[in-house]
């Protein structure tokens, strides 16, 4: 992926976020038990955890996630923006070397291609849960979903993090056919 592929898909979901009214928030998402405002907490939970290990720091999930659970809906909009923004200036103030994770020690390219995926996914979650359109360049998602592929080729057989893929046109939008490979329903 390209460095700026993370600021196409942040600036597509924060757009798509500030988009929502009051009742959207609570609206379900194709993320089981996951209505649109906690798949928006999880994506901010995600950046400030990203953002904690570029510093070199271990990051404490259940005291990131608790800080978040309580935010009002109203604030999200905002808390999400400025996360995207505090991981972007991490990775751009990243050297080498890894970093740090939940899923064990990464390059920082790699979390470039982990957080773009994760917001562009969520993003569609949203999307699909208030019936709306996750407005981002072609392009962009062609590469996540490519990301997607080579990711998933190299998950240990006993390591299934999503559902199985599912059926997707390929004449499909890529973000449709990334959302599918990650084991969402686009039809």
């Amino acid at each position: 992926m390209e460095p700026g592929d993370l600021t196409s898909a942040h600036s597509a979901v924060t757009t798509l976020v500030r988009s929502l009214d009051a009742a959207d928030w609570s609206r379900p998402t194709p993320c089981p038990d996951w209505d649109v405002a906690a798949v928006v907490r999880h994506v901010v939970v995600g950046e400030r955890a990203f953002t904690t290990s570029l510093a070199g720091l271990p990051y404490d999930l259940p005291a990131l996630s608790a800080e978040v659970a309580d935010l009002p809906e109203a604030t999200l909009p905002d808390v999400l923006e400025s996360t995207g923004a505090a991981l972007r200036e991490a990775l751009a103030a990243s050297g080498p070397g890894e970093y740090p994770t939940g899923i064990g020690p990464l390059p920082a390219p790699a979390i470039l291609d982990l957080r773009t995926i994760e917001a562009l996914t969520h993003g569609w979650d949203v999307a699909r849960g208030t019936g709306r359109r996750l407005d981002v360049p072609e392009q962009v998602a062609e590469r996540a979903l490519e990301a997607s592929r080579l990711l998933m080729a190299r998950l240990p057989a006993d390591r299934t993090p999503f559902a199985p893929p599912q059926p997707v046109d390929d004449a499909a939008p890529a973000v449709d056919r990334l959302a599918a490979l990650l084991g969402r329903r686009p039809a």
